[in-house]
């Protein structure tokens, strides 16, 4: 005689997503990528404007050292144009000045002349330093030029001789007193301004 077992089913309950949860779902990731790509964004913006200002900084600080360094070297000695005609030593305008300073570096030992002449200006809204390895310019005087700063807007001047008189030119005029104070003054188109009281070593 045959045994029968009875036979039993099994039921299996497969849980899923409905689809109110998967839309719920949805949002929470599509919130959670704006917060992400928000703070990126911010991330990118916030090191690309320190790289700005660290390299704003570096420029400017470039530039201070430059100033301070020609202004300190500055000699009270004359050279000649182009023509021949004997120039002062110091030759400025309200936004330009020219003079003619020692101790240019010769690490090499070159068969040239340690004196320069000088030129600090702006062009195009920028600062620019020119140089030429003589005093007597001669037919065509080779002039090395560098940028120094941008975004400029104005560079103000102002010429103080050794009795306190004031003038936004130098030499003044109908006057031998020698130069006590050169106020050198970087007027950016931020508003931000550089301010150097130079006074030479002469």
């Amino acid at each position: 005689m045959a045994l029968t077992y009875p036979y039993s089913k099994q039921v299996i309950h497969q849980s899923g997503m409905t689809l109110l949860e998967l839309l719920v779902a949805m949002t929470l990731m599509v919130i959670i990528s704006a917060i992400a790509y928000a703070s990126l964004n911010g991330l990118v913006d916030a090191k690309i404007h320190t790289d700005t200002v660290a390299k704003n900084l570096r420029f400017e600080l470039l530039t201070s050292q430059q100033i301070n360094k020609d202004f300190q070297s500055l000699i009270n000695r004359k050279g000649k144009d182009q023509i021949g005609n004997q120039t002062d030593a110091i030759i400025g305008s309200y936004s330009s000045v020219q003079f003619n300073r020692n101790g240019h570096a010769n690490p090499l030992n070159q068969h040239r002349s340690e004196l320069q002449k000088i030129h600090w200006f702006i062009r195009d809204n920028a600062l620019y330093r020119r140089s030429v390895d003589m005093l007597d310019m001669g037919s065509f005087p080779q002039w090395q030029e560098r940028k120094y700063l941008d975004d400029v807007d104005t560079l103000n001047i102002n010429y103080i001789n050794s009795v306190g008189q004031e003038s936004r030119t130098w030499p003044i005029q109908n006057n031998t007193m020698p130069i006590r104070t050169i106020q050198f003054n970087i007027i950016m188109q931020d508003e931000t301004v550089f301010k150097y009281l130079l006074t030479p070593k002469i």
